[in-house]
């Protein structure tokens, strides 16, 4: 079966992370990508799952929380292989590198170093991003004590035994 799935929430407490129980089964190997932004991680591991469709093997695609059209992992059970983003905000590391794990860099294929004026941009640029981070946290943070206030004014209001008696109503005419 073929899924796409999220691994990372953007959410008022952070960024959260379930990326510890990935890939999902024992004996798959991670593979650990590392590169800088826009250095073809992303596109790399979706090359990587059209040829495994293609060859009809199922695929598992993580979806980036930041930017769901970008991956940040795929996994394809019938190789019992799997590859994932390990920079940051998720950063991966292996649990015994070589057995289980490796590295692959794919910064190899970025000619370096940067001209130092693309070093100052990037260096300008990563700090933007990192406050563009800090003000989406906060606004996030406060969407959810608004949200928590609104679910007060309304909790007082609720039969939650009704509820509870039309969800189980609903389960035994849907199942």
């Amino acid at each position: 079966m073929n899924q796409k799935i999220f691994l990372g929430a953007n959410s008022g407490a952070g960024f959260v992370s379930l990326y510890d129980g990935f890939p999902p089964e024992e004996g798959v190997f991670l593979h650990i990508l590392k590169g800088g932004p826009g250095c073809g991680k992303s596109g790399f591991m979706r090359s990587l799952a059209e040829a495994a469709r293609e060859r009809g093997l199922d695929v598992q695609e993580v979806l980036c929380s930041g930017d769901p059209a970008s991956l940040d992992g795929v996994y394809i059970p019938a190789l019992k292989a799997a590859w994932v983003d390990g920079t940051a905000p998720h950063v991966v590391e292996p649990n015994s590198f070589g057995a289980d794990a490796d590295y692959e860099n794919l910064g190899r294929f970025c000619r370096l170093p940067l001209s130092q004026k693309d070093a100052e941009q990037v260096r300008s640029l990563n700090e933007q991003i990192r406050g563009c981070y800090r003000e989406a946290y906060a606004l996030l943070s406060r969407a959810k004590a608004l949200h928590d206030e609104l679910e007060a004014v309304y909790r007082p209001y609720m039969d939650f035994s009704a509820l509870t008696a039309y969800t189980q109503e609903t389960i035994r005419a849907l199942f």
